[in-house]
């Protein structure tokens, strides 16, 4: 195995349905620092993450999902694995995870700390990078400046800025889309959650390609929330509440905001630490129901971490696998 580790100076704007997408700030360049390994070549992250939206009301429009369960499904056949550790000190570090048996396919992390902390400091958390997982460290007890998260430490599979896609067969037609089984592991329930959230956040474009810093016109986002932050909540309103999905566990409030691109947010009502699902489950939820989300769109990037507004000293994601199929 070959570790490959990069850092990079960010102009950062993003992510998880952001509502202010002029949100911005250049990093200076880190240090990440490895048991082992050799330096990447580098690239360049973009990031945002979602903002306090303006409350929620129950919507009556589209059609309901064809049954449900509440009962969590078996496990997912998702393998991949990573033994890799690294540290990341630089608010906008970054590091490819390359698994342990399976050379031609790589995960990447992000730190993505794009905003203002209170009083208008950058905020300066470490993440320790463990395989296919990492820990947010020294948080400080900052919290946001404004209405916008601090930042989006994740890990992802799929091209974005430059960083590669290699082995994730993304970007994949919403159409061809068989299954998408994934497992998403936090630490979330031993953590004050009212400022954070642990999430998916994954974005469909009209032509497989992310050329910046959103999905485009034509394109959507869909997040899946282990929980709903007390302090916090996803972009838009609620279009419908105590939804089930075919064959994933919970029952899920749905949040939508239709401003292109369109952003669909998936949220547990009794939350959770860890996920184990097919996520062409939600995929096809929100096609049938008309939330943003096309058959003729292409699955193109996946991110999995956590929405950091204040705190968040600690959190961890313990496990994350995606096999697109």
């Amino acid at each position: 195995m070959r570790l490959v580790l990069s850092v990079f100076a960010v102009a950062a704007v993003l992510s998880a349905c952001a509502k202010d997408p002029d949100n911005q700030e250049n990093g200076t360049g880190g240090k990440v620092t490895s048991t082992g390994g050799t330096v990447g070549t580098g690239g360049k992250i973009v990031s945002t993450g979602g903002a306090v939206g303006s409350g929620g009301k129950v919507g009556t429009g589209g059609t309901s999902s064809a049954g449900g369960s509440s009962q969590p499904p078996n496990s997912v056949a998702c393998n991949d694995v990573a033994s890799m550790v690294a540290t990341v000190t630089d608010p906008f570090g970054s590091s490819t995870v390359v698994l342990d048996s399976n050379s031609s396919k790589s995960y990447y992390f992000m730190a993505n700390w794009w905003g203002k902390a209170s009083g208008g400091s950058t905020p300066t958390p470490t993440e320790a990078i463990s395989g296919l997982g990492f820990t947010v460290n020294n948080t400080k007890n900052e919290s946001s400046a404004d209405n916008n998260p601090m930042g989006f430490p994740t890990l992802f599979i799929g091209a974005y800025q430059g960083k590669p896609g290699k082995g994730s067969n993304l970007p994949k037609q919403v159409s061809a889309l068989t299954s998408v089984p994934t497992i998403f592991k936090t630490n979330s329930s031993s953590l004050d959650t009212s400022n954070l959230n642990a999430t998916y956040d994954v974005w469909f474009t009209t032509n497989g390609t992310v050329s910046g810093t959103s999905p485009g016109t034509g394109g959507a986002y869909l997040m899946v929330w282990l929980f709903k932050p007390s302090k916090r909540q996803p972009r838009g309103s609620i279009a419908r509440s105590g939804q089930t999905i075919d064959n994933v566990p919970g029952v899920w409030n749905v949040w939508y905001d239709n401003t292109n691109p369109p952003c669909v947010s998936y949220v547990a009502v009794q939350p959770v630490d860890e996920l184990q699902f097919d996520l062409n489950d939600f995929i096809k939820d929100s096609v049938a129901n008309k939330w943003g989300v096309t058959t003729s769109q292409s699955l193109t990037v996946v991110f999995a971490g956590t929405e950091v507004w204040g705190g968040g000293n600690g959190f961890q994601v313990k496990q994350f696998c995606v096999d697109v199929k």
